[in-house]
């Protein structure tokens, strides 16, 4: 089988093959080597030398660039025969390659090749790319797998949005007037409304659960701590806890809520983006502290639910964080036509919750001269002030790191750095970083922009 390689100058401008059966070949270019894995629909490819390797996968890969040429000038083609890897490359570039079944055997005197302690979709894509390679690997959760965005997070809050959006069209007499529909008052039924994010969000947990099991992943239950170099401890709350050994380990503990000094959470009238997706009650009336992303989308999901809302912001506009355009827009459609009041340029410096037939008890100071200015009395408070690393009980003191407000202290290699400024072997704290770094290296073997086309 042939591959054409068109080029201009020293500058890779575009490729272009067909592999017709899952096998891997070798493609050597000049004085690097490449590596090519290839089906019908995907494709990986591998820049190997002895002190480098690095992966990225791509599904259904075209890669141009500017001044391609017609085939009328062929004859500026380079034509390079690929042929099966195994005669071609020497013993020290060969790379194992997992099948899609097996796990691999761990490194002698490790337990695994690598634990991953956390199982939200990044810990999962780091697991099924860690036995992709022949790594004998395990994933330690002490929740549900699935992590904050399956389960507290972009799961659940999309399905509500997406009740919030149907509610929006039914109420909408005009326009269901004009489709020439008659619909009578809308109404809803919160716990079918909050099962169905509960079910959705079960649904793709199993599915992750189950396609790591499939691969021969070890999910192993239980807050996973660092206890030294290479080794972790986990186990459950009242249950004796299990030491394993790992020549690398991945932290994937992703984020919790930040909840500001002097808010007292009681999870039922103050509360948290966690605990506002199991709708266990639409409130009357409801502040959110902050007006970002996560404020916004339960203002939309409350509002028409039939809840009236008030934003608490810090900063002097709502929606501080977003593109001005952008801003300018969500306040247009998903603020101004709606129940939807604001306080700008206050702080939320003491939110007491509900109590004995009494409301939620908030006092505002103003940001700049930290003076009070107001107190509002409502039937329930989200905060939604942003998400902090999770890094607490981690144990990374036993390995003499100190997070810097949570987060892990890296280099601009994503390497991590200890107290004393020196790195960590054998710790990552995400390995889809490495993805930017293979896509720089290709941007610099080709010499120019491209164009993944998916």
């Amino acid at each position: 089988m042939d591959l054409y390689i068109q080029r201009d100058s020293n500058h890779l401008l575009s490729l272009s093959f067909s592999l017709p059966s899952r096998r891997t070949y070798i493609l050597s270019l000049s004085t690097y080597i490449f590596q090519m894995q290839a089906s019908v629909s995907s494709l990986s490819i591998s820049y190997l030398n002895s002190t480098f390797r690095s992966n990225i996968r791509f599904c259904g890969l075209r890669l141009e660039a500017p001044g391609f040429q017609s085939d009328a000038q062929l004859n500026k083609y380079q034509r390079i025969r690929i042929v099966p890897r195994k005669s071609i490359l020497p013993k020290r570039l060969v790379s194992v390659s997992a099948s899609t079944s097996d796990n691999g055997s761990p490194t002698k005197s490790f337990d695994y090749d690598l634990v991953i302690i956390g199982a939200g979709v990044g810990g999962h894509g780091a697991a099924l790319h860690a036995v992709e390679k022949g790594l004998k690997t395990a994933i330690v959760e002490g929740d549900v797998v699935g992590g904050t965005c399956v389960n507290r997070g972009c799961v659940p809050s999309k399905a509500l949005l997406a009740v919030s959006g149907r509610m929006r069209e039914l109420q909408d007499e005009h326009h269901m007037k004009a489709l020439g529909l008659q619909v009578a008052a809308a109404g809803y039924d919160r716990q079918a409304v909050a099962d169905h994010a509960n079910n959705l969000a079960s649904k793709i947990r199993n599915n992750l659960t189950n396609s790591m099991k499939a691969l021969g992943v070890d999910i192993l239950t239980g807050f996973g701590t660092i206890l030294g170099p290479q080794k972790i401890k986990y186990g459950k709350v009242g249950f004796p806890d299990n030491v394993i050994t790992a020549k690398d380990i991945i932290i994937a503990t992703g984020s919790v809520p930040f909840v500001p000094k002097g808010i007292e959470v009681d999870g039922k009238t103050v509360i948290t983006s966690d605990h506002a997706l199991k709708l266990e009650v639409v409130p009357d009336w409801v502040a959110i502290v902050g007006s970002g992303y996560i404020g916004l989308e339960f203002s939309d999901v409350y509002t028409a639910l039939g809840s009236e809302v008030t934003f608490i912001e810090a900063l002097d506009q709502l929606m501080p964080g977003f593109d001005p355009e952008i801003g300018k827009l969500a306040q247009r459609v998903l603020i101004n036509p709606r129940k939807i009041d604001y306080h700008t340029g206050v702080f939320a410096t003491k939110i007491t919750p509900a109590e004995d037939g009494k409301p939620v008890i908030i006092e505002l100071t103003d940001a700049k001269t930290k003076e009070p200015k107001d107190t509002l009395e409502v039937d329930a408070a989200l905060i939604a002030t942003g998400r902090a690393p999770f890094t607490k009980g981690l144990g990374l003191e036993n390995i003499n790191v100190e997070t810097q407000r949570g987060f892990v202290p890296v280099d601009e290699r994503m390497r991590v750095i200890d107290a004393n400024g020196n790195l960590v072997c054998n710790l990552q704290p995400n390995l889809f970083m490495v993805t930017q770094n293979v896509l720089d290296l290709i941007f610099q073997l080709l010499g120019s922009s491209l164009v993944l086309h998916w």
